[in-house]
């Protein structure tokens, strides 16, 4: 297993321990007796782009995947300072923040490395997860992958590649609606605002490349000039 573990220690003394598989396939609905949270069901508050249907796929694969997570930090105000570790295979990180950064980080590794149609795009950025990254090392490692899947492509000669980058901004348009309905359904699921305001932060980063990926780029066009 390639396994992502993120631990947190809030400062009101609680600890809680979350393990991510990034090659997880099972399917969690194959759990008949088990009871998911009624905001988890497909068709509440489902994307409008979803490609999933209730005929088969009961509950929303995201929903699922991050109902624990959101189940625990309901009750948790957005500001309150928690001490996080993250180990990755090859390596350990930690940060002093707040739970919304934290939950933010450990949104978006569980997201793109689930089973949703449209998020599951960004699994190469879980491979190489990085905590906490900022705006300017997201976009870096987005741009990275996208334009090295293109180069592979073109090697193997099965497309003419994107070199102008507009299959990232298609996708982030896309993802700027599985946000939103996502946040709809997290605020059934929170009573405050630790879990709603670490996914609005991922929201605006999210809303930020899709708007226009080469604006986002200026703000790292010095360093990337410089080498190679």
């Amino acid at each position: 297993m390639n396994k992502i573990i993120y631990n947190l220690h809030l400062e009101s003394g609680k600890d809680y321990t979350f393990e991510v598989d990034i090659d997880r396939q099972d399917c969690k609905e194959m759990a008949k007796n088990e009871i998911h949270a009624f905001w988890t069901k497909l068709d509440y508050n489902q994307c409008s782009n979803c490609p999933l249907r209730v005929s088969n796929c009961m509950h929303c694969p995201v929903a699922l995947d991050i109902e624990g997570v959101a189940k625990k930090f309901g009750d948790v105000i957005s500001i309150e300072p928690v001490d996080v570790w993250v180990y990755t295979k090859d390596r350990s990180f930690f940060k002093n923040c707040s739970v919304q950064e934290a939950l933010k980080s450990l949104f978006g590794l569980i997201m793109a490395s689930g089973r949703c149609p449209i998020l599951s795009r960004l699994k190469p950025l879980a491979y190489f997860h990085l905590p906490f990254a900022n705006q300017d090392e997201t976009v870096y490692h987005l741009v990275g992958s996208y334009l090295i899947k293109q180069h592979l492509l073109y090697s193997e000669g099965k497309s003419n590649p994107d070199w102008g980058l507009k299959g990232v901004e298609e996708l982030y348009k896309q993802l700027e609606t599985v946000n939103s309905c996502l946040m709809n359904r997290l605020r059934d699921a929170s009573n405050k605002d630790a879990n709603l305001n670490a996914l609005y932060l991922f929201m605006t980063l999210t809303s930020l490349i899709a708007l226009d990926i080469d604006k986002m780029l200026e703000t790292i066009n010095f360093i990337v000039r410089e080498g190679l």
